[in-house]
């Protein structure tokens, strides 16, 4: 015996079709980002690492500049490169720590190896968050990108004719620089593309279909407290 309430039931239904649409939603985005992980590419030109080499005759400090990244936040390190065929430099950045204070580093003792692929964008100045703190140049630290002050920190005569900007980002965890991981790098494009990894709509739509689920758990026990839901033998 099955004896539906009508406006229980309206809106169970409704909010069924919503719950399962929403997860649909969220499992069509991770399946698009598995197939085109890097599907949003900025229309900057693209340059090879092997191209770049940097250019440690400084005793400068790196200039580290705040962020967040896949929700984290990260500083990320700029150090003066020259590009192969180019005249003039340009400021790259090489890779990310995390942490609320990075540590000073010399430009010259740096040991990274410059890999993958590179966006040149323009060397200006971008813009900050509406709460944003002030720039700390004296200590090399930058809440956002500034070319021609992090020039003049650098020592440098002249401008950078352009910024580098890796479109996957090396970021080391701030309590063991030895442990790192690679990520997308979303201030290499004009337009960020979607921060989250693909394996968390996964999760998100999981969630969705659950909620589903329940629901339907939970509409079915209170139409049998009621007495409108019986099973016969």
């Amino acid at each position: 015996m099955f004896r539906p309430m009508p406006v229980l039931s309206a809106l169970t239904l409704v909010s069924l079709v919503i719950l399962v649409q929403l997860g649909n939603w969220q499992y069509d985005r991770y399946a698009a980002k598995i197939d085109r992980p890097l599907s949003a590419g900025p229309s900057a030109e693209t340059i090879d690492a092997q191209q770049l080499s940097l250019d440690t005759g400084t005793l400068a400090y790196v200039q580290q500049v705040y962020g967040m990244v896949d929700g984290e936040p990260l500083w990320r390190r700029y150090a003066p490169v020259t590009v192969q065929g180019q005249e003039g430099w340009s400021l790259a950045m090489i890779e990310a720590t995390g942490g609320p204070q990075p540590g000073q580093q010399p430009v010259s003792t740096l040991s990274v190896a410059l890999d993958g692929a590179f966006y040149r964008l323009d060397a200006g100045v971008r813009p900050g968050g509406r709460f944003a703190n002030p720039d700390v140049p004296e200590r090399n630290l930058w809440y956002r990108l500034n070319a021609p002050g992090m020039a003049r920190q650098l020592g440098r005569e002249s401008l950078p004719v352009s910024v580098l900007e890796p479109a996957v980002m090396t970021v080391r965890k701030s309590d063991d620089f030895d442990r790192i991981r690679q990520t997308l790098n979303p201030y290499a494009f004009d337009t960020p593309p979607d921060p989250l990894p693909p394996e968390r709509h996964f999760g998100y739509a999981l969630t969705w279909w659950g909620m589903a689920i329940g629901l339907i758990g939970v509409y079915l026990a209170f139409h049998h407290a009621r007495g409108r839901l019986r099973l016969r033998s």
